[in-house]
């Protein structure tokens, strides 16, 4: 299935490539200066397989600490305080108003199933622009809030995703059922968010517009994976380990 990137624009493969040598780096590091491995940490993290990337085809091969990915725990901490302390609105309507956007959006979710409620975040989120951060923030790679992203009206990959994730898990989902998983498509690097729904996760992308089982992406090869409490390298099932390394 040929899929075109929206306005043509998806992070360069050597984000990806970049990602994964800083990831090995950063779970060496710590292990080295503690001079052991935790091989029992290691086996029962990465052994196990992981219900919703493995759909990918994926396997995680390296546990890391999540506390290494900065812009991740950086966005997560920022999304906490909008939503204790949303910006005030002059314009106190939907389309101008983020916090009445996002009350009103939970409000009429809420009674939704489940599938419903990810079927409609999905639509609701990919009506936005897509716009490169470089464009918006003048930064090569910026993570922004649902906030952010509502003020600028659209992002890149990566604030889509993060946009889905935080509305679904105000809608209840819980942190564990979710991902921020970055894959490889066409040689670029591209973010998309993953969810648990009725036992079988489903991708939501802003590439490919609707929502689908990850085994239906096949051009998609999942290169890491985030929840809220780890990260992982991951690897096509059938290709083996090239090494593996205990995060402290």
């Amino acid at each position: 299935m040929s899929i075109q990137p929206r306005h043509g624009f998806i992070v360069p493969w050597f984000s990806v490539i970049a990602a994964s040598i800083l990831a090995w780096s950063l779970a060496v590091a710590p292990a080295s200066a503690a001079g052991r491995t935790d091989t029992n940490s290691l086996d029962r993290i990465s052994v196990a397989a992981d219900p919703l990337t493995e759909a990918f085809g994926a396997r995680p091969v390296m546990p890391l600490d999540v506390g290494h990915s900065s812009k991740w725990t950086d966005v997560l901490r920022r999304q906490e305080s909008a939503l204790v302390s949303p910006s005030p609105c002059q314009d106190e309507s939907a389309e101008h108003c983020f916090k009445t956007f996002w009350n009103q959006t939970l409000v009429e979710l809420r009674p939704l199933s489940r599938a419903e409620q990810v079927q409609r975040v999905n639509d609701i989120v990919n009506k936005m622009g897509y716009w490169s951060d470089w464009d918006i923030y003048r930064q090569a790679d910026y993570w922004a809030t649902p906030e952010e992203m509502f003020n600028q009206q659209g992002g890149d990959c990566e604030d889509f995703a993060l946009f889905k994730y935080f509305l679904l898990r105000e809608l209840g989902v819980a942190p564990e059922d979710m991902r921020m998983t970055l894959v490889a498509f066409n040689d670029q690097a591209h973010m998309v968010s993953l969810v648990m729904v009725d036992g079988a996760p489903v991708v939501l992308d802003c590439v490919e517009l609707r929502t689908m089982p990850p085994e239906q992406l096949e051009q998609y090869q999942a290169v890491y994976s985030l929840s809220e409490k780890n990260w992982w390298l991951l690897a096509a099932a059938d290709q083996p380990a090239a090494g593996q390394v205990a995060a402290r």
